[in-house]
């Protein structure tokens, strides 16, 4: 609800339902105050049509997210290395301890293959970190 695109679909689709008089969307709060007449419509009616509308919502975002996730078939993807890069993170994170005792040298690489492992993680999250 934070992202302005998002906030003001919201607030517009609630805008347009019978009863309510207004629909302000606050992204900066990630909410939208609604104000409606409860003559018109009842609280509970709102909160489920609000319920309904984010399970939709969250529906298609869940099937979007599927269909990102999923491999082309065109090769490898960032998110089919994610779950590798992350087993990676661990293994070579203890060899860096573990090396520790034997050289620099050895140390040294096993921190070099920790970082590579790290930026493909980085990489498949820089949408959200970003933000």
């Amino acid at each position: 609800m934070r992202a302005a695109g998002r906030n003001a679909e919201v607030a517009a689709a609630l805008a347009g339902w019978d009863g309510v008089l207004a629909a302000e969307g606050k992204p900066a709060a990630g909410s939208v105050v609604l104000r409606y007449d409860p003559a018109g419509i009842a609280p509970s009616e709102i909160e489920a049509r609000i319920r309904a509308l984010f399970a939709e919502a969250e529906a298609e975002a869940e099937e979007a997210a599927a269909d990102v996730a999923a491999p082309s078939g065109d090769g490898l993807s960032l998110w089919s290395l994610n779950r590798p890069a992350k087993i990676g993170m661990l293994a070579s994170l203890t060899g860096t301890l573990l090396a520790l005792a034997v050289g620099k040298k050895l140390h040294a690489a096993f921190g070099a293959a920790h970082v590579a492992f790290l930026l493909v993680h980085l990489a498949n999250h820089r949408k959200k970190i970003l933000q």
